[in-house]
C-alpha cells in the first residue's frame, strides 16, 4: 500500500514536472539543509533518510536536493526556529513544543494530556477536507501556518510524525496519590500533569536518566512511549509502565525558511509537502505506532507490569488534564482557538459530551 501511495505521488510530480517545464537546459537546482532534533540511530529516520536521498530526487528530476543532517550539528536544537528564519538552514525538523516559549500555540500543536487519540485522527483534525453529511473541514494546519508565518518561518507539515507519551515508575503506581513525591523527568504538560497529583517533575538530560532511574535519585520518568523507553532500556531499572498514556499523541513539524519556501515553482513546492508527509506517516506507523505494542510486549517479557488507570482514578486523571487545556488556552488568541478546536472535534468524535 506504501509503495502504491508512494508511486502514486511520484507520478503525479512527474506530470508536474514534464508539463511545466518542457525543458532541462535552464532547470534551476535547488540544494537545501535540513536538521532534524533526532539521532540517526533512531531506526525509524531511515524513512526520512530514504525520502531525501532517493525519492524526493527522483520525484523532482534532481531538481530540489535536501541534505539532513543530525541534532546539533549544525546548530543547537533550541536555536532551530531562529535557524530557519535567518536562513542559516532552510528547513527545521523537531518536536513542535520546541518552540513553544516563542510559539505558544505550538504547546497545544504538540499534543494536550488525554487530547487527540490517534494519528489518523490527529491526520484528519489537521488536513481532513469537510465530507458532506459526515464530518470534517477542521484544517487546524491553517491556522498553525497563520502563527508561524509571523516569525518568518513558513509550517510545511504538522501532525504527521507522532508518537504517546506514557510514564514509567520505579514502584507501583496503584492510584493517582502513589505519585505524590515522586521525582519524575518530563518535560512540558507532562511535567504539569505529574505536578497536580504532588509529583515532582524535573527535566535532566537522557544521557543521565538511566543512572538516575538506577539509583533511586529519579523514580520515574517519561521518555516518549513504549517503543522509545525499551530502546534505552527504561525497563530494566523501571518495572512499572503506567496506562493509559497521558498523552496519546504527541507530534513534530517541519518548518521552512519563508523565503526559500517563496523561491520553489509550485511544482517543487507539491513535491516538498507531500515527500515530508509520506516520510512522516511513515516513520510514525512503521516505528512509533505499530511499535508501541510490540515495546509493551518485549518489556512484559521483561517483567514490567502495566498501572492501568480505571474508573474514578482515570476520571481524576483525565479532569487534571481538562484542567490544564484551560490554562494553555489562556497563553494566546491562537491557543485558544486550537484548544476550542479540539474539543470540538473529540465531541464529534464521541470522546467528550
Amino acid at each position: 500500500m506504501k509503495k502504491k501511495i508512494l508511486g502514486i505521488v511520484v507520478l503525479a510530480c512527474a506530470i508536474l514536472l514534464s508539463g511545466a517545464f518542457p525543458g532541462n537546459a535552464a532547470e534551476k537546482v535547488y540544494k537545501w539543509k535540513l536538521q532534524a532534533w533526532r539521532s540517526p540511530a533512531e531506526p525509524g529516520m531511515a524513512y526520512y533518510v530514504e525520502m531525501f536521498e532517493k525519492t524526493l530526487p527522483a520525484m523532482t528530476n534532481g531538481r530540489l536536493q535536501i541534505k539532513m543532517y543530525w541534532g546539533g550539528e549544525l546548530v543547537a536544537t533550541p536555536d532551530i526556529l531562529d535557524s530557519v528564519k535567518m536562513g542559516v538552514i532552510e528547513m527545521g525538523l523537531a518536536s513542535s513544543y520546541t518552540y513553544q516559549g516563542v510559539i505558544p500555540v505550538a504547546a497545544v500543536e504538540y499534543g494536550l494530556p488525554f487530547g487527540i487519540r490517534t494519528p489518523y485522527e490527529l491526520y484528519n483534525f489537521m488536513y481532513g477536507k469537510e465530507l458532506p453529511n459526515i464530518f470534517g473541514g477542521w484544517r487546524a494546519i491553517d491556522l498553525l501556518r497563520e502563527e508561524y508565518k509571523k516569525h518568518g518561518v513558513y509550517l510545511l507539515t504538522s501532525g504527521v510524525d507522532c508518537w504517546p507519551g506514557s510514564f514509567m515508575f520505579r514502584n507501583p503506581i496503584n492510584t493517582l496519590d502513589d505519585i505524590k513525591g515522586k521525582k519524575v523527568r518530563a518535560s512540558g504538560l507532562m511535567m504539569d500533569w505529574i505536578e497536580k497529583f504532588g509529583g515532582n517533575g524535573v527535566f535532566i538530560p537522557g544521557e543521565e536518566t538511566y543512572t538516575s532511574l538506577q539509583t533511586g535519585a529519579l523514580d520515574g520518568v517519561s521518555w516518549g512511549s513504549a517503543i522509545a523507553m525499551y530502546s534505552v532500556k527504561f525497563h530494566e531499572v523501571a518495572k512499572n509502565f503506567l496506562w493509559p498514556p497521558i498523552n496519546p499523541i504527541n507530534c513534530a513539524n517541519v518548518i521552512v525558511n519563508e523565503r526559500a519556501w517563496n523561491s520553489l515553482p509550485d511544482d517543487l513546492k507539491v513535491c516538498l509537502e507531500q515527500a515530508v508527509i509520506i516520510a512522516g506517516l511513515n516513520h510514525t506507523y512503521h516505528q512509533n505506532w505499530t511499535g508501541e505494542q510490540w515495546g509493551l510486549t518485549q518489556m512484559k517479557k521483561a517483567g514490567v507490569k502495566l498501572n492501568e488507570l480505571k474508573g474514578e482514578e482515570l476520571k481524576k486523571a483525565e479532569k487534571a488534564a481538562m484542567e490544564l487545556w484551560e490554562k494553555e488556552a489562556k497563553r494566546s488568541p491562537a491557543s485558544a482557538k486550537l484548544v476550542e478546536m479540539t474539543k470540538e472535534y473529540m465531541k464529534v468524535m464521541g470522546y467528550l459530551e
